[in-house]
């Protein structure tokens, strides 16, 4: 994990200087159509306070919009900017790179039982994006 949190920094560093894990948990989130404050602090499993307290250097950053939900007035909805979209592409990118990395080094078999393991032992909750909560080490890793 040590390698994984040195590839986020240096992400950070290089091409996204600000921004931390925390920041890229909180990205991950987003599906691309956007969600509710509501939706996010389920995913999360923050309060509805710390989520919007998460999201306001990622919104000051250009990295989400914040817009009134077309469908209803009162609620408020969270949008991917295209910046955003961009943090998140290069973390999946990072991300597989340095999986491909730990296949290569322990062969790609006992990497799958690996990370099969870890799946079911810790598996990942639903969250915003809606993807049945399957194994997420961008979400899982940033903290």
């Amino acid at each position: 994990m040590h390698r994984l949190r040195a590839e986020l920094y240096e992400l950070s560093d290089t091409s996204f200087p600000g921004l931390r894990t925390r920041h890229y948990r909180t990205l991950s989130f987003l599906p691309p159509g956007g969600a509710r404050l509501s939706q996010l602090t389920a995913a999360s499993g923050l309060t509805k306070q710390a989520m919007a307290q998460a999201l306001v250097p990622l919104e000051r950053g250009g990295y989400v919009d914040v817009v009134p939900d077309p469908t209803d007035g009162r609620a408020r909805l969270v949008r991917l900017t295209e910046r955003g979209r961009t943090v998140n592409a290069a973390v999946r990118d990072r991300l597989a790179e340095v999986e491909r990395g730990w296949a290569a080094q322990v062969g790609a078999e006992r990497y799958a039982v690996a990370r099969a393991v870890l799946a079911e032992v810790a598996p990942a909750e639903p969250d915003a994006r809606g993807d049945g909560g399957q194994p997420d080490v961008q979400a899982r890793s940033a903290g």
